[in-house]
């Protein structure tokens, strides 16, 4: 039996998973960020700079990227893992294996995991809230190709 759910309520899952791992990445980042920073004033602006690569070059796009993947799709009902596509669950598995065999190894010093986490975190948190947005919007229904022919 496969479970499958309104597509609208993937952009909720979405919300709350790339919320989630905003939070985790922020909890391991901002402490050592505030921690560090009044004697190395530099982590600030540089994690200013992670976010706002992060957050408009990469995040966002997808955000509109899987919305749009979602919207097209004739289907009202997918299984509840395509909130995602194949690639990015890959993705996300090589982001998470890598940033925690990084951090456990000890090869990045704690200032460089300082401002690239709490950057990063902060961008995915803020992507997450975006999703929310177009689930609270229903966005994602409002131009299926069955709506547009039922609409002429």
């Amino acid at each position: 039996m496969r479970v499958q759910i309104p597509k609208n309520q993937l952009m909720l899952i979405a919300g709350l998973v790339w919320c989630a791992a905003g939070a985790m990445v922020s909890i391991i980042g901002l402490p050592l960020e505030f921690g560090l920073a009044p004697a190395h004033l530099v982590l600030v602006p540089l994690a200013a700079v992670i976010f706002l690569v992060f957050y408009l070059f990469i995040f966002s796009p997808l955000v509109r990227k899987h919305t749009g993947r979602i919207r097209a799709r004739p289907e009202d009902r997918l299984p509840f893992w395509q909130f995602f596509n194949a690639s990015s669950w890959v993705v996300m598995a090589v982001m998470m294996g890598g940033g925690m065999t990084l951090r456990l190894s000890h090869l990045m010093p704690d200032w460089m995991i300082a401002f690239f986490y709490s950057g990063l975190g902060v961008a995915l948190f803020l992507c997450g809230v975006r999703f929310l947005g177009v689930f609270a919007r229903r966005d994602v229904l409002a131009l299926t190709p069955e709506r547009l022919r039922a609409d002429s």
